[in-house]
């Protein structure tokens, strides 16, 4: 991953896609935008008590930094599923300048270029995909919920079955979320997840690494390790420059994980 910065906007970029030169795509954080108040920088979650208009130009700031075609972003309603939807023609701009019915959706594939996808995030494991033999792209929002379901794995495997992607040939980056550091469960909730993605927290607590689990699911359905690139950038240590929801609460605002297809 590396920094690119536009202003006082700094968003990170994973090396590998961009030689692609297939693709615009980037991790945003909370540094710049519009929003005052409550929640404050770069947000682009509507459903966090921000202006909406606020909202609308931190997307216009992130297309113009990012090159996106503004009027064809995607967003999904995110609810910590492991379902995903197939974008088509008719589906660019929903959620932003068309009116939507991409509910209860985690993550977006699409093979139309100029149709940004985008996930947002405030903790949770963003992940971008990219298939530059087929031209297939796809962005995920997996939240504890959602990798416990193995939804990065399903987005590999919907790449397969729709697109004839070869997972061999799938490059696939995470984005800023919570660490190994900082992510803690009770004992008991952690039962959710294997043993081999915990240890001892303190006060009795128990650290999860869901970096390592979702690296584990891309290449159990045959992703190569050296196709995956991890920002490993913790959102709750660096929540100067991220949102993250056990950090600021109700300040909480949304970074996004976005890529398009030129």
């Amino acid at each position: 991953m590396y920094e690119f910065q536009a202003k006082d906007r700094i968003y990170l970029k994973s090396r590998s896609f961009s030689n692609t030169n297939l693709v615009c795509h980037g991790f945003t954080g909370r540094l710049g935008g519009v929003s005052q108040g409550n929640i404050c920088g770069l947000n682009l979650g509507f459903r966090v008590q921000d202006n909406p208009d606020s909202v609308r130009e931190n997307y216009r700031l992130v297309a113009e930094d990012l090159a996106l075609c503004y009027p064809r972003i995607v967003l999904a309603k995110q609810t910590h599923t492991d379902t995903i939807r197939l974008v088509t023609e008719a589906d660019a701009g929903k959620g932003l300048t068309a009116p939507s019915d991409i509910e209860d959706t985690d993550g977006l594939i699409t093979n139309l270029t100029n149709t940004p996808l985008m996930v947002f995030s405030a903790d949770c494991v963003p992940l971008l995909f990219l298939d530059p033999e087929t031209k297939v792209i796809a962005a995920i929002h997996a939240g504890w919920r959602g990798t416990v379901k193995g939804i990065a794995a399903k987005a590999v495997s919907m790449m397969q079955t729709h697109f004839g992607c070869d997972p061999k040939n799938i490059l696939v980056a995470i984005g800023p979320s919570i660490g190994p550091c900082c992510l803690t469960f009770d004992p008991e909730d952690a039962a959710v997840f294997p043993s081999r993605y915990l240890s001892q927290g303190e006060n009795g607590k128990v650290l999860v690494d869901l970096w390592a689990m979702n690296q584990d699911q891309l290449t159990n359905v045959g992703v190569l390790p050296q196709n995956i690139d991890q920002s490993k950038v913790c959102t709750v240590c660096r929540a100067d420059r991220y949102y993250s929801y056990r950090t600021h609460k109700e300040h909480t605002g949304r970074q996004g994980a976005v890529i398009m297809l030129r």
